[in-house]
């Protein structure tokens, strides 16, 4: 076996999480190790290890389930490549391939002591049938079977627009013209409490002048993206309602709480709420077109849960968004996020999931705050639910003027 450039480790899921000195140890005590075409091996002789794929193609099979090739060039490699193991699952190389071994157990070491937490440790293994859709939705998508959400014409002009450099106010008031409600809303915003103007706006022109240009993109494409959470069929267009109404909800929270807090632009975070479940769309647009059958709604919500993070960010990286919000949508929900001492929009996004979990009464989904890295990031006092409560609740007509605006 050869030692890892610790470089690599940075991009493995979920290695990503520790910081940059813990990677560093981690790859130390790495190796890899070079399969020749033909090789075969199994997961259960490798149960205590994260084996990632980084070099080569190889089948990943099991006795109920068509092979699924494998390859180190796809984003899929960043996981690892047995999640569940048992007697019946192993890889085929079909050409020669390098794969790294990670032992699990030096891992979380490593993250529990990161956390500083007395926590259960946190299982990072996805099923074998989970990582089957993921690589199914991958491969459809490059195949070109399966599309992912695309931006709304009107959100793909104004973000062109904004990318030049001679733009101009009657540019983006002439875009957002062609679409009668979005100016409707853009005036609203204009003239509500959370823009504090003096004199009223009556024209497209005056909001974009009032908002600022950075806003008004920001308002469009956050607009426009409840287009995305539509569908044909009844039954999975009842989950897309749920998901917006969600997605609105953590928008609302996280625009308030960036006001509150006075960090990052309100109307950035208006707009990371409002995509951190984007990956949820294709996950589920994929099950009901290819008829997967799945038991129950808990096995459903199971998978979208633990998908929707690496499918989301396929999602965002093909709208070209930034790498801040690509963050977002891959941590929103990773509660012991703890790789950076600055605060950063996902944490945002994190705080405002914690919120809204207290706010709904989801104990059982919710973390222990003070083992929650964020909070002592974010807020320097102890944190605590009424903590929490109180910083928010003081922005509750704030959250109440966005949600409104946004469900229009």
């Amino acid at each position: 076996m050869t030692q890892i450039d610790s470089d690599l480790m940075k991009y493995l899921v979920p290695v990503r999480e520790l910081n940059p000195a813990e990677r560093l140890h981690l790859s130390r005590l790495s190796k890899i190790r070079t399969i020749n075409s033909g090789d075969k091996f199994y997961a259960k002789d490798y149960s205590h290890y994260f084996i990632y794929l980084l070099e080569g193609k190889l089948d990943l099979c099991d006795q109920y389930i068509d092979p699924q090739l494998c390859s180190g060039d796809d984003s899929q490699a960043q996981y690892s490549l047995f999640k569940e193991t048992s007697a019946d699952s192993y890889a085929v190389a079909s050409t020669t391939c390098k794969v790294m071994f990670v032992e699990k157990e030096q891992f979380n070491s490593l993250i529990d002591n990161e956390m500083v937490t007395e926590s259960d440790p946190i299982n990072y293994d996805i099923s074998y049938i989970e990582t089957n859709i993921y690589n199914e939705i991958f491969q459809a998508i490059k195949a070109e079977k399966l599309k992912l959400p695309s931006l709304p014409e009107i959100a793909l002009k104004v973000k062109s627009a904004i990318a030049r450099d001679n733009v101009g106010v009657d540019d983006i008031a002439r875009i957002a013209e062609s679409d009668p409600a979005i100016v409707v809303r853009l005036i609203q915003v204009a003239n509500s409490p959370l823009v504090r103007g003096v004199d009223p706006v009556n024209s497209i022109h005056e909001a974009v002048v009032r908002l600022g240009l950075s806003m008004t993109q920001n308002l469009i494409l956050s607009f426009s993206m409840k287009q995305l959470f539509k569908t044909d069929q009844q039954i999975l267009q009842i989950r897309m309602e749920q998901m917006y109404k969600h997605s609105v909800e953590i928008s609302a929270i996280s625009f308030a709480l960036s006001r509150k807090l006075k960090r990052f632009n309100a109307d950035q975070l208006l707009l990371a709420g409002l995509i951190h479940d984007i990956g949820v769309i294709p996950i589920l647009t994929y099950m009901d077109e290819t008829g997967f059958e799945v038991h129950s709604e808990k096995e459903v919500d199971s998978i979208v849960a633990r998908l929707r993070p690496a499918v989301g960010s396929l999602v965002i990286k093909s709208w070209g968004f930034s790498e801040e919000m690509i963050s977002v949508v891959e941590q929103a929900e990773n509660w012991f996020k703890n790789n950076s001492d600055e605060v950063d929009m996902a944490d945002i996004v994190i705080v405002a999931q914690v919120y809204s979990l207290l706010q709904h009464k989801k104990l059982d989904a919710l973390p222990d705050i003070k083992k929650v890295p964020v909070f002592k990031r974010m807020f320097l006092e102890e944190p605590d639910p009424g903590f929490v409560l109180n910083i928010l609740n003081d922005a509750e007509d704030m959250i109440s003027e966005v949600k409104q605006i946004l469900s229009i």
